[in-house]
């Protein structure tokens, strides 16, 4: 009579035993499923990494772009020259230290040769296409601000030698710039070399920064800075572009542009220019040099002035005339108080700095006997659409195929360009 029970009792082992089994094999199974998974993340968070760590400047520098080419003879109509816009220049090809040779053009105004008030300006620009893809911004500046622009071509790009392009590069390009505006044997005509501003966007505010180092660590004389829409370092901006690959960056970053180090510790008076609606720089990393400077040690002037609906590249355009009164005002404002100074650098406290006086739709600044720059060095306007002979002739600066396809119709159209602009050139 305790046969069935025996064999109830086998059966009930039986089945505990398999049901065993067959959950350890189902947690084996799991957890064999899991560490396959995590190997494929892990190759491929290995990958991704490997690939940045090689070819990461190939994701930061552009030398051409889509259809547009590399070289500015080959672009559209009013993009190859400054001829094209009646404005006459100088070709000049620098050498750098490492034997590179850069490529660059000076627009000049031909009053230059009689009036040595008037500014230079080094256009360094952003990291894809050619110097003329810039034409019609430094046509602007040329016209607006009465300065002659010098815009110059980095290594690998336009006509400038083919290198490799990397930041270790581009600073070698920036030095060399300022080492040639010095030297007394160029071919340069009628330039004020204490007159000497540098101007940047996007990646070329980096170089600016490091222009502004190299030339007070050199004793060279540079009058002011500008700033356009830059970062405050390579790797602020893998946090912002990309997130996932953020934690890595310690690993694989070798690119660093880090601006927000030498912001605080330039002595030389400069102003940033921002799009507060900008989205590929985030408006936050101008707001973050132009503290990190003005809240330094150093004894420097600091002026900003913002472009509420600007964006990234078209800033320039957006500000309307605001923008370039502000910029003409930070030049002769510097110019004036270093006069005063006897050629000393501008600072916070002293002849020639700035009071403030608020007006309805931008903060004037007007000089002042003495007086600290505070809170209210942030200039904020609206902006507008009247970018004039800018907006007639070119749409997007952000979009280089749309921006060639403007150039093409605006010739066609007859528009674009200043008609007002001297008739003379020099190549």
């Amino acid at each position: 009579c305790n046969l069935p029970q025996k064999i109830l009792v086998k059966k009930m082992n039986d089945q505990t035993v398999a049901a065993k089994d067959i959950g350890g094999g189902i947690v084996g199974t799991l957890v064999r499923f899991s560490w396959r998974c995590s190997a494929c993340v892990s190759g491929l968070v290995a990958l991704v990494a490997g690939a940045l760590y090689w070819k990461q400047d190939s994701l930061l520098y552009f030398p051409t772009i889509g259809g547009v080419p590399r070289h500015p003879s080959q672009n559209p109509r009013r993009y190859r020259s400054p001829s094209e816009h009646d404005v006459p220049f100088e070709t000049h090809m620098i050498k750098c230290e490492d034997g590179v040779t850069i490529h660059s053009w000076l627009l000049y105004h031909p009053s230059s040769s009689n009036n040595k008030e008037i500014p230079t300006i080094i256009f360094f620009h952003g990291n894809a296409g050619n110097i003329g893809l810039r034409l019609p911004n430094a046509v602007q500046m040329y016209h607006y601000l009465q300065a002659n622009i010098w815009l110059v071509e980095y290594r690998g790009f336009g006509d400038s030698d083919d290198a490799v392009v990397n930041e270790k590069g581009l600073k070698l390009d920036a030095e060399a710039v300022l080492k040639y505006a010095h030297d007394q044997n160029n071919t340069m005509s009628n330039v004020n070399v204490e007159k000497l501003f540098v101007f940047g966007r996007s990646l070329g505010g980096a170089v600016a920064f490091h222009m502004a180092k190299f030339a007070q660590v050199s004793k060279y004389p540079l009058a002011g800075v500008l700033v356009e829409n830059t970062f405050v370092s390579i790797s602020t901006m893998v946090d912002h572009l990309m997130p996932y690959i953020a934690p890595l960056k310690s690993l694989v970053l070798r690119i660093g542009w880090n601006s927000g180090e030498i912001a605080p510790t330039i002595n030389i008076p400069t102003m940033f220019l921002a799009g507060a609606q900008d989205t590929l720089v985030p408006h936050g990393h101008m707001l973050e040099l132009f503290t990190r400077m003005k809240n330094s040690k150093t004894d420097n002037l600091v002026r900003m002035h913002v472009v509420k609906q600007g964006t990234h590249n078209e800033t320039w355009m957006q500000g309307g005339k605001a923008y370039w009164v502000a910029i003409k005002r930070f030049l002769h404002d510097v110019l004036s108080a270093e006069e005063h100074n006897d050629g000393r650098a501008v600072t916070k406290h002293g002849t020639g700095v700035f009071q403030r006086k608020t007006s309805t739709s931008t903060t004037e600044c007007t000089e002042a006997s003495s007086s600290s720059v505070t809170n209210e060095s942030i200039e904020v306007s609206m902006g507008s659409n009247d970018g004039e002979d800018a907006a007639g002739m070119i749409s997007s600066v952000g979009n280089f195929m749309g921006m060639a396809r403007e150039a093409t119709r605006s010739v066609a159209a007859g528009r674009g360009g200043n008609p007002s602009a001297p008739s003379k050139k020099k190549e």
